[in-house]
């Protein structure tokens, strides 16, 4: 009997941090959300315009999707606009999706996408930029005492960046102790024309492209 109730009581747990899992769209982790350092200060103005998603810890809905990246624009003195947009890699298919970030603290935003998120907690927090070239984003969520979920990205202002780009941001990595091998890397090649690019497709086009039943969330 007591093995029989254990057996169900794994699998209870199993299914409820699976559940977990997929509403957060995050890599789990035993424990509570570590400690980071977000900057000090932050320079929302300088943050805004595009960034390429170069790598990421595994994110449920970004899963088939390359060519991603994010256009910031400001909206007014504590919000700003949100972009979102990928290319599906089995059809070629653009999708994108409009959000807002609210600014709640130095380096610290609330980013919803979809009407009644929640706004007054930050879930996109800056750990380094240097507004140029790189910029390391963290997000973290507590299921219970025993287990959180996190996501890293690596953003960089460039479709294909330095190695001494990738480097400051993964030092920025080392530095709070978040670990570099769930990190994988976004496919950017083979993507709409943006800035230096050369492809075909212009990027005005790729963002203003909305496929509703396409729509993802980021």
């Amino acid at each position: 009997l007591n093995r029989h109730y254990s057996s169900h009581l794994w699998i209870l747990i199993f299914l409820t941090f699976s559940g977990l899992w997929l509403a957060e769209s995050q890599v789990p982790f035993p424990g509570r959300c570590p400690e980071v350092k977000v900057m000090d200060t932050f320079d929302v103005e300088a943050y805004l315009g595009v960034w390429y998603e170069n790598t990421k810890y595994p994110f449920v809905f970004e899963i088939g999707k390359k060519c991603i990246y994010a256009v910031y624009g400001i909206i007014d003195n504590s919000t700003v606009s949100v972009v979102n947009a990928a290319i599906n890699q089995f059809t070629g298919q653009a999708s994108n999706i409009s959000g807002t970030a609210k600014v709640i603290a130095p380096g610290q935003l609330a980013v919803a996408f979809f009407p009644g998120q929640q706004t007054t907690k930050a879930n996109y927090q800056v750990l380094g930029t240097d507004y140029e070239s790189y910029a390391v984003v963290y997000s973290c969520t507590g299921a219970s005492p025993f287990a959180h979920f996190k996501i890293v990205w690596i953003l960089t202002r460039e479709r294909v960046p330095s190695a001494a780009t990738i480097e400051a941001a993964k030092k920025v990595l080392d530095d709070n102790s978040l670990s570099q091998a769930f990190l994988i890397d976004t496919t950017q090649q083979g993507c709409p024309q943006s800035g230096n690019d050369t492809d075909a497709l212009d990027v005005d086009d790729f963002v203003t492209t909305v496929v509703p039943n396409a729509i993802e969330k980021a």
